[in-house]
């Protein structure tokens, strides 16, 4: 038998050596199984510069409960056409929506009076205008035979209130606000478009005067 060379005993080692360590293909062993932990979810973004937070507070109005100190007087009128509404006994209910009206004076909710767009009828009871209120709550009613557009503006008509960027149904020489909170997003509305704004199912309409509003009301219906 031929003796062994030193080129292969070297080879013989090196392939031991290989063997030994897990062979030619595997490398080292593989990483634990498992993997990173799951990301936490992420957090609602916060409101846009300049828009309050809506309130944690839930108010449900379906009892109409009174929302806010008094203000205003009685806001009855004497039923006759206003802005091309008219006053009307039994209003047709075919389009009848809900929507809620706040206006906040340094930050203390004053109370929409109950019977905004209304009048005393000569047969008893009340005629209601198109928009109007049955309660103290701030809840408006908008009733008409169809869909229809129905504004703010309309409203502060009826109610026969100035609605401009000095006075608020009588509030006057404080900053004015407006915003609007439909599906839980908060619009801060620009003052051009104050009366435009349209009285919409379960809209929030809230009109801060004075001291900037801290919190949009959380209004269900």
């Amino acid at each position: 038998m031929k003796p062994l060379t030193r080129e292969f005993l070297i080879a013989l080692t090196a392939a031991a050596s290989l063997t030994a360590c897990g062979g030619g293909d595997g490398g080292s062993n593989p990483p634990p199984s498992g993997g990173n932990p799951p990301a936490p979810a992420p957090s609602p973004p916060p409101p846009p510069a300049g828009v309050p937070p809506i309130s944690a507070t839930v108010q449900d109005i379906s009892d109409n409960h009174k929302i806010g100190v008094d203000r205003w007087g009685n806001p009855e009128t004497d039923g006759a056409p206003i802005a091309g509404f008219n006053c009307v006994v039994n209003p047709p209910q075919t389009y009848h929506v809900h929507l809620h009206v706040s206006i906040i004076l340094n930050n203390e909710a004053q109370a929409i009076p109950q019977y905004v767009g209304a009048a005393d009828a000569p047969q008893g009871g009340h005629c209601f205008y198109n928009m109007h209120t049955h309660d103290w709550s701030g809840k408006v009613h908008v009733e008409d035979t169809a869909p229809g557009t129905f504004t703010l503006g309309n409203l502060f008509a009826v109610w026969k209130q100035p609605l401009t960027n000095t006075n608020v149904a009588g509030i006057t020489g404080l900053p004015i606000e407006v915003f609007v909170t439909e599906n839980g997003t908060v619009t801060r509305v620009g003052e051009a478009d104050w009366a435009n704004i349209e009285l919409l199912n379960h809209r929030e309409i809230t009109i801060g005067v004075g001291t900037p509003v801290t919190e949009i009301p959380n209004i269900v219906f």
